[in-house]
């Protein structure tokens, strides 16, 4: 892959420390200046270390200069010692950096349930100050990963205020994928000016349309963190929430977001088949959406994109069991660009039609309800026996 520039006034890097065996386990991204930082979490009850303190020091200060990522251990369950860790980890980077420890912000990623090894990560830290770079992006994106079996990095440039502006995001991300994020880590890395308002925002609406729009096991991670880091060095004047810029610039971290999400579950663990489920003419868009993720989360219609089944009843009972309105008499299936239910009635296409159904890569599922202007997309992937193979033996 070849290199990739960072943002103006970024600089970052990854190695291997130790935490695992042989890959890449710590990454590092450093700003010049000061961010603004817009964040959103896991919202499960269990959360990591790292969690609990990134929230505590973002609610006080609003603002950072880094992020510390290890890979290999969750931080989890470990109680004060886990939470300790974690600010030591932050306070070693700073010191290094020569920023205020609450100027640095620590995520985690791995197996839950094990205290930190701090002595190969504390040796790890001061190697990796010495090799930021602001061609790091590649090691970094490497020293995040886990089970991943491909590099998550996405770019898009704009222009605000006359200026140009760079926009890159970083993810990992294959397995306790659920709705509400995934196990997933995401950082996106922008040289924009914007208020701390604006680019909240932006990142609500963004990860409502991607992170919380992907399903592979219905699983929800206790460490899941994306944050968004501004630090204005592209020398536009501070957007604000309204106007054209602000909307071009809401507009590409979606879609960093999104193509984000799209390889998160493209790398589901095990999966075989990409599966977008596209619902329309609901009541509202809330009911697509509930119906969307009914389908995608459903565990039969997975194995039936699996088995190259055109099992359109498990579509449709998995629409039905969404808790939202769904009236058979006007409901229309189709998968693959193939309608097999169309308004109470089985359409009966053609078996020579039926047998390209779920044969390819991708395959779509769409459901029309007929019943308003509501839509949403979810997107899912099949569940194979390797699945359940690699998870049975995941901390062994």
């Amino acid at each position: 892959m070849r290199k990739i520039k960072l943002p103006k006034g970024f600089l970052a890097g990854g190695l291997h420390c130790g935490v695992k065996k042989k890959r890449k386990d710590l990454a590092l991204f450093y700003s010049v200046k000061r961010c603004k930082v817009a964040a959103l979490f896991t919202r499960n009850l269990v959360k990591a270390a790292p969690v609990i303190v990134a929230q505590k020091q973002l609610k006080k200060k609003g603002f950072a200069r880094a992020v510390l990522v290890n890979s290999g251990n969750a931080n989890c369950m470990t109680g004060r010692r886990g939470v300790e860790d974690a600010k030591k980890m932050a306070k070693t980077a700073a010191k290094l950096l020569k920023v205020p420890a609450d100027e640095v912000l620590v995520s985690s990623t791995g197996i839950i349930g094990k205290f930190m090894p701090m002595k190969p990560i504390i040796k790890g830290v001061k190697e990796l100050v010495d090799a930021l770079s602001p061609y790091g992006l590649i090691n970094a994106a490497d020293g995040i990963m886990t089970t991943d079996r491909f590099r998550k990095i996405v770019t898009r440039t704009f222009t605000a205020g006359g200026k140009k502006v760079v926009m890159t995001g970083v993810a990992k991300g294959a397995g306790m994928i659920e709705p509400n994020m995934a196990t997933m880590l995401c950082y996106v890395l922008t040289d924009l000016n914007i208020t701390s308002g604006a680019l909240k925002k932006a990142l609500k609406s963004g990860t409502e349309v991607s992170f919380n729009s992907i399903t592979v096991d219905g699983d929800m991670s206790t460490n899941d963190t994306v944050m968004v880091l501004a630090n204005g060095e592209a020398g536009n004047r501070a957007m604000t929430e309204t106007g054209r810029d602000f909307a071009a610039a809401r507009k590409n971290l979606a879609e960093i977001l999104t193509e984000l999400a799209r390889m998160i579950v493209r790398d589901g663990e095990g999966a075989s088949k990409f599966i977008e489920v596209n619902v329309y003419g609901a009541r509202t868009d809330s009911d697509a959406k509930k119906i969307a993720m009914s389908i995608a989360d459903s565990l039969l219609v997975k194995c039936a994109v699996l088995g190259e089944d055109p099992n359109w009843g498990r579509v449709g009972a998995a629409a039905g069991s969404s808790g939202a309105f769904v009236d058979p008499e006007r409901m229309e299936i189709t998968l693959d660009g193939v309608k097999f239910f169309s308004r109470g009635k089985a359409a009966n296409p053609s078996r020579k039609k039926k047998a390209h159904v779920f044969k390819k890569k991708n395959s779509d599922i769409t459901v029309n309800l007929n019943a308003g202007k509501g839509a949403a997309a979810f997107f899912s992937c099949d569940i194979s026996k390797k699945y359940i193979a690699f998870n049975a033996h995941y901390s062994s």
